[in-house]
């Protein structure tokens, strides 16, 4: 029988009926990159699951011409010819129907000829345009499948379970670059000025991790030693001509990572070469197409001279991150996109690991706790969250999904657990993991009984309930018996504070982590597991206690006021690390907003980081001022220019102590960043000195010395420079980003300093910039993303997506999770219940079906914004006026 449901457990999916498998596609494509079309033929090699006389595959936006069979089985002397072929544009599937029937049990071929567009909505088989070496602006074709484009570029079966293998042929001008995920087969002259290139067949795989480029390119290229992988791995970086030498920082990691890989995993790389190519217009940062990974320019190129050393930090982990991909997503595949963050948040964990073995002195587990522990604990601290493991129906579905649950809560998650059962005892796990389930799909619990057999810990019992389950807790402690003994309990941490019973159904298992002043290398391994317990401390002289020791556990925590007092002192002595100071003043801003605690209690608690030296640190303190101010921004300006002086008081000195110019060539990375942070800071928060140096630098620049400003300092020189400023430096930023001569990912600092101007009109001017073709659509966000940081300005931004919705949603119908977005940055920053109703209204009447999981979260946000203001408004003046004059 045909069904086109599959049930489970846990969900009821979507997926093509089973009567008819894939086993092997040949696929022709011939692309035009002047008529930005293309013509395919793909012959499929099915098995005959059930006996039928109709075959439902998935095609989008595809012309088919014709479609036949062949098999033994059918005893034909011509091939099959379908009698009817029917597109289903809701469900993006082509209906094939025949005269007879294939029995069960046969293999047939399936041979479908079709045309396609090369579209402009990075997704599909599309086209990207670039700037030759001659100036020329030209298309190049290339591909981006996940998580279900596959079948906008072939008719295909375009799901994770259903691998198969793959021969790629590619029809193309002779002097055009034609790459896939193999290497070349054969390559042969047509004449006419074309060449066929033949690709080498795959392992088995997913169709999502088919790839094709083809256009100008050039090449640098490295190889892996050998030492781990078996034989050396040809590995290189394709750009657009003139740009290849950029690719050199990325090529290093490349080659580095891959060997790192290799031996972690105890797998060599099961591919026989590994090219890396970016591109000009691509949606995503990068994908992992197995042994062709895509990436945005700005992901993979970098000029040591000119490349902000935060930019270059950021190719390291893209390329890590991708690598680890070539095992752990391509190798072993999730079987449903419900299991997605096993892609996702593994790659996240693992690719700082990778980054951190490569350039130890970036610190990116430090970074990690900011760049995504916080950012994940933020979003899933709504009830407009979702679990790791989010069950998924339909395809509609699954883009919503890749955000900072998947891959930052995923990647916490095996952070925690990897630290409580030692990296050890996880990779051993992992390699068996691997090695049971390579070349075919796997579920998080496969992952779970790999781990559980290598680590003697039932890992299962405990990680499912922070892989099933939506949000994590607060733990409240009480001391007892006079602070020789806590209690300890947990409750589900929302947000808005507003928790009642049914929110407040899960106990986690909670690793505790339990250091003092006593043990601060050995902190307890106690775990709670109920609701609540008690726990002792180490010794009776503890000055202080500190749980979740390195900030490793997925929780917050809320102290007694001594015990907050006592930690406090702590920081001020400099004895906590820097991991932990980042978790104490995380968890008091976080407290403050859900009104578990006084956000003034927050406010005094920064006073014992006014010697803090760390880049991180202070990453996660301003962010938190930020928040602040940002909510208080329609306050009165006695209140604001208040606020604007306590940062001063701590951000002032940094700059002065730092100063403009690094005292070293070898400075270390993360003070450059400190640098520019404060500089960004101080400027915005008014610092007369910042500012008066940063337009006379700003000045000296813009009239041709370059060297005013390093590759960090630019981007906040020009962010203050415009938010101090007026139409001249608004003009001169965006000069500076139009020149494509600068690097890609200065250029796109300029372009997200633009929204800082607070001139309304300049702001409009923006707005409409941001659609035209100066603006390349992929970077969309990065024109208004600074808009929302001015309070008079937020309505602006608010109109313009609702003056452009329609145009926005035929631009970006394609990949709607960029929709969420525009939400997101349009509306999230909004205070007030008023907002909360017009917005409400707006999408009320909306087909938001593929980013509605962002309006709910960005209206969520707004109300508990809104209360935090309405709870804390007074104490926030009265403290303010007591400490700020």
């Amino acid at each position: 029988m045909c069904t086109s449901a599959v049930h489970n457990a846990t969900e009821e999916r979507e997926l093509l009926p089973t009567n008819v498998t894939p086993v092997h596609y040949d696929l022709l494509l011939t692309p035009d990159l002047d008529a930005l079309t293309y013509t395919g033929e793909v012959r499929i090699r099915v098995r005959v699951n059930e006996s039928t006389d109709k075959i439902v595959l998935h095609a989008n936006e595809l012309e088919i011409q014709e479609a036949s069979l062949t098999s033994s089985a059918l005893q034909l002397d011509a091939p099959l010819r379908a009698t009817s072929i029917s597109l289903q544009k809701d469900d993006e599937t082509a209906h094939l129907a025949f005269a007879q029937s294939l029995p069960s049990g046969a293999e047939a071929t399936l041979s479908v000829k079709f045309a396609g567009v090369l579209n402009d909505l990075m997704v599909g088989f599309y086209r990207s345009k670039y700037t030759d070496a001659q100036g020329a602006i030209k298309n190049m074709a290339t591909t981006q499948f996940e998580p279900t484009d596959a079948r906008r570029a072939f008719p295909c079966w375009d799901e994770p379970m259903q691998k198969a293998t793959f021969a790629v042929t590619l029809k193309v001008r002779e002097n055009l670059t034609a790459l896939s995920n193999m290497d070349v087969a054969k390559s042969v002259s047509l004449g006419d000025g074309l060449k066929e290139v033949s690709f080498n067949t795959t392992p088995i795989m997913s169709t999502y991790l088919l790839a094709f480029v083809v256009g100008e390119l050039e090449y640098i290229e490295s190889y892996t030693s050998g030492a781990h992988n078996g034989r050396p791995i040809p590995c290189r970086i394709y750009t657009a001509p003139g740009k290849s030498e950029k690719g050199r920082f990325a090529l290093n990691v490349a080659v580095q990572v891959l060997e790192y890989f290799a031996d972690v995993f105890g797998i060599e790389y099961p591919l026989p070469k590994l090219d890396q190519i970016a591109i000009s217009d691509f949606e995503a940062g990068a994908m992992e197409n197995w042994g062709l990974i895509t990436y945005r320019e700005v992901a993979l190129l970098v000029d040591e001279a000119t490349t902000s050393s935060r930019a270059k930090q950021h190719v390291a982990y893209v390329v890590s991150h991708e690598l680890a991909h070539q095992w752990f997503g391509n190798l072993v595949t999730m079987e449903w996109w419900s299991e997605l963050w096993l892609n996702e948040g593994f790659a996240t964990w693992v690719g700082t690991l990778a980054v951190d073995h490569v350039y130890p002195e970036y610190h990116v587990w430090t970074q990690f706790l900011v760049d995504d522990l916080q950012r994940a604990l933020a979003l899933d601290a709504l009830r407009s969250s979702h679990p790791i493991q989010v069950p998924v129906k339909r395809s509609s579905e699954i883009s919503q999904i890749f955000d900072a649950i998947s891959y930052s809560k995923g990647g916490s998650a095996i952070r925690m657990l990897s630290s409580y059962i030692g990296l050890d005892s996880f990779f051993k796990g992992v390699r068996a993991y691997l090695q049971k389930h390579k070349y075919a799909n796997a579920s998080t619990e496969d992952l779970w009984t790999a781990l559980s057999e290598a680590s003697g810990v039932n890992v299962s019992q405990f990680m499912a309930l922070w892989t099933r389950t939506i949000g994590y807790p607060i733990l409240t402690v009480t001391e007892l018996d006079g602070g020789k003994q806590i209690n300890v309990r947990q409750n589900r941490y929302l947000s808005d504070g507003a928790i009642n019973e049914d929110d407040d159904q899960t106990v986690w298992w909670v690793p505790l982590g339990i250091e003092t002043s006593a043990n601060k290398d050995q902190p307890s391994t106690d775990v709670l597991t109920a609701r609540e317990a008690t726990f002792d401390l180490a010794t009776a002289d503890t000055k202080w206690y500190k749980l979740n020791k390195d900030t490793v556990g997925i929780y917050r925590v809320k102290y007694p006021t001594n015990a907050l007092a006592n930690l406090a002192q702590a920081i001020s002595n400099g004895e906590l690390s820097t991991n932990d100071r980042i978790g104490v003043i995380a968890d008091a801003a976080s407290l403050a907003i859900s009104g578990h605690s006084r956000t003034s209690d927050f406010l005094t608690l920064l006073r014992a980081y006014s010697n803090e030296t760390e880049f991180v640190a202070w990453q996660e303190i301003v962010l938190r001022i930020d928040a602040l101010q940002s909510v208080w921004a329609n306050e009165n300006t006695i209140t604001i220019g208040r606020l604007h002086l306590l940062t001063r008081t701590l951000l002032s000195p940094l700059v002065k102590r730092l100063g403009w110019d690094a005292k070293d060539a070898n400075e270390d990375s993360l003070v450059s960043r400190l640098r520019a942070l404060a500089i960004r800071t101080a400027g915005f928060a008014g610092d007369e000195e910042v500012v008066s140096e940063t337009n006379r630098r700003f000045q000296a620049f813009f009239d041709g010395d370059r060297s005013v400003f390093n590759t960090d300092t630019l981007r906040s020189a020009f962010a203050v420079a415009i938010r101090n400023g007026g139409r001249d430096e608004f003009e001169k930023v965006k000069s500076y980003y139009a020149d494509s001569a600068n690097p890609v990912d200065q250029q796109l600092a300029a372009l997200s300093s633009l929204g800082f101007t607070t001139d309304p009109v300049l702001v409009d001017e923006l707005l409409k910039f941001a659609l035209t073709d100066s603006v390349r659509n992929q970077d969309v966000h990065q024109a208004i993303v600074a808009i929302n940081t001015y309070g008079a300005n937020r309505g602006r931004l608010w109109q313009w997506y609702q003056d452009n919705y329609d145009l926005l949603v035929s631009r970006y119908r394609a990949s709607m999770n960029y929709m969420g977005i525009l939400v997101r940055l349009s509306i999230a920053e909004f205070v007030g219940e008023d907002k909360v109703q017009e917005v409400g209204r707006y999408f009320a009447i909306r087909d938001t079906a593929k980013f509605q999981r962002v309006v709910d979260q960005s209206l969520e946000k707004i109300r508990s914004n809104t209360a935090w203001l309405a709870r804390d408004q007074s104490e926030v003046e009265d403290w303010l006026a007591s400490n700020c004059q």
